[in-house]
């Protein structure tokens, strides 16, 4: 290997070289706020961490689902997003091309939730979809009327009771 390994050599007058056990290279840990992988150097590196007591992930995925997947939450289930750290994690994304937008069934997609203020579908695709939200602490609602009613209703008070109404959604609400 072209890799310098000094630094984990011993090196003996009347024997072979030996090479002792180092830290675990592969390994992430989270450190202010971000997934960082346990190596010396440049980003996504953050220092080797030998603490026991510090949580530490096969991969930067697992390291930002457990750790900061709060930093995610437009992510669609994306996680690892380009918040939670610095790791080339275009392995761990989707991909937008141009062309016709197709929605990805996923578990429950027919169920909405309230995002940022609009109810949308447990979806990936355009709106109104929302990403999939399979967090148990989110609720969730048969339709888009009952989640309107439930979360946004404060939105549309001007609609004598039709709701929902097209301010707390962008769903087709003309049926």
């Amino acid at each position: 290997t072209d890799a310098d390994i000094s630094a984990w050599t011993t090196t003996t007058t009347t024997g072979p070289t030996t090479t002792t056990a180092g830290p675990n290279t592969t390994l992430f840990y989270e450190l202010d706020g971000k997934c960082v992988q346990n190596c010396e150097g440049d980003a996504p590196c953050g220092g080797i961490n030998d603490e026991s007591w510090v949580a530490k992930f096969d991969d930067v995925q697992e390291c930002c689902k457990e750790k900061l997947a709060y930093l995610c939450p437009e992510s669609g289930g994306d996680i690892p997003c380009e918040a939670c750290t610095d790791a080339d994690i275009s392995a761990w994304t989707t991909t937008t091309t141009t062309g016709p937008t197709t929605t990805t069934a996923g578990p429950n997609t027919t169920l909405f939730y309230e995002l940022d203020g609009k109810c949308v579908q447990n979806c990936e695709g355009d709106a109104p979809c929302g990403g999939i939200n399979d967090e148990s602490w989110v609720a969730k609602f048969d339709d888009v009327q009952e989640c309107c009613k439930e979360k946004l209703a404060y939105l549309c008070p001007e609609s004598g009771g039709d709701i929902p109404c097209e301010a707390c959604t962008d769903a087709d609400i003309s049926a």
